[in-house]
């Protein structure tokens, strides 16, 4: 039988204030206990948690958001409760916003009794943003779709002092997702168009999937480039890294092993372009972001924990790559030679 009616209820009483400081407790209730005992198809119980979001308790509403991360850490489908976990999260950072503006934990008790849904925000935000970097890791969509919310970055970005996970959703809201680059080789005549997943808006977290990509590509040796590193590589992919790796990761020291470089008059490459700048900061020629290509001219060097860190278990980032025609080509290049 459904549990849709039982488990409705349960959210939409609302909580007092000793229950929203107990925080997990909740998952213990009785409620909770008798709703998860029942699941078989946990993707349809992942829809009747979310179909109580909208008119529940925000404390409770909270909660069953961060049960449907759990779920979707033990493999439901990500696509069920994202979305309405998307807009229990956008709630609960305007009404901790107003929480912190109106005094915070040191006005909690005189709070509750006459703006109980801002503590009950302030006490399920926590848990509501592990269920965000949960299904925002796994979901570019999601991802793109929460960005194009405004008023959410800059939100986030207000209250990182007081909610420690802020700091991780606003970073995975910064990736570079559906993002193009142009790398223009003017010796070798040829140019390369590479699509961004998931990519830290930090170049040095490009130019290791980027040389990765090319070598791969354009075979061994490419602008006397030597090999990359497969555990640098598999670092900045973070695909499936085991503990050890990870361990094993806070030793590494990557390297440029290609010159990115600024375009330059004459099709010729101009100056180094730092891995430490912004993706914002890229040349855009002609409606793309464009580099060009050429031997490593420098020695640059950089530690891949500490420039881009891994910031969930579950976000692969990758680069896909695209060779241009060589009329194309020729046809990018020959604007710089104008």
């Amino acid at each position: 039988m459904s549990q849709t009616v039982g488990i409705a209820r349960f959210v939409r009483q609302p909580s007092d204030l000793g229950e929203c400081r107990a925080g997990t407790d909740l998952i213990g209730r009785d409620e909770v206990q008798a709703f998860l005992g029942t699941v078989t198809d946990v993707d349809a119980a992942m829809a009747e948690l979310a179909a109580a979001f909208e008119s529940g308790d925000v404390f409770r509403a909270g909660m069953m958001a961060f049960v449907c991360g759990v779920l979707v850490e033990r493999g439901g489908s990500v696509t069920v409760p994202v979305d309405a976990v998307m807009r229990v999260t956008e709630r609960c950072l305007h009404l901790a916003k107003e929480f912190v503006a109106q005094g915070g934990v040191s006005a909690e008790d005189e709070l509750f009794q006459v703006s109980p849904d801002l503590v009950r925000a302030h006490h399920t935000l926590p848990f509501v943003l592990l269920a965000a970097m949960t299904m925002l890791s796994r979901d570019e969509g999601a991802r793109r779709r929460l960005r194009a919310r405004s008023q959410v970055a800059p939100l986030a970005e207000e209250l990182e002092d007081h909610y420690e996970t802020l700091y991780y959703v606003r970073e995975v809201l910064a990736l570079l997702d559906g993002r193009e680059i142009l790398l223009l080789d003017p010796r070798g005549r040829r140019g390369f168009v590479l699509g961004l997943t998931g990519v830290q808006d930090r170049m040095y977290h490009f130019f290791a999937l980027a040389q990765d990509a090319l070598e791969r590509h354009a075979g061994p040796g490419y602008l006397g480039a030597e090999p990359t590193d497969p555990a640098s590589v598999r670092y900045a992919r973070n695909q499936g890294l085991t503990p050890q790796e990870h361990q094993e990761a806070q030793e590494l020291i990557d390297h440029q092993r290609i010159g990115f470089h600024y375009p330059g008059a004459g099709a010729k490459p101009a100056l180094f372009f730092p891995g430490s700048a912004p993706f914002e900061a890229i040349p855009v020629v002609d409606g793309l972001p464009t580099l060009f290509l050429d031997e490593k001219s420098i020695h640059a060097q950089w530690s891949p924990t500490n420039m881009y860190p891994v910031l969930h278990e579950a976000l692969e980032s990758r680069v896909s790559l695209r060779e241009l025609a060589p009329g194309e080509a020729e046809a990018r290049l020959a604007v710089f030679a104008r």
